[in-house]
């Protein structure tokens, strides 16, 4: 999926996208929680670093 695509899904925009990849932005509560059930993973599992 594109960063533009995703971007549409969760209503922010792609440069947000860009920045979460990137590890330069920590996205808000509400934002990851949209992501996590985007892709069916627990949050944890998606930002969360062994």
């Amino acid at each position: 999926m594109s960063q533009a695509a995703l971007a549409e899904k969760l209503e922010v925009s792609r440069q947000t996208i860009n920045a979460i990849e990137k590890e330069k932005y920590d996205p808000s509560l509400p934002l990851a929680f949209k992501i996590g059930r985007l892709f069916g993973m627990p949050i944890e599992d998606i930002f969360i670093e062994d």
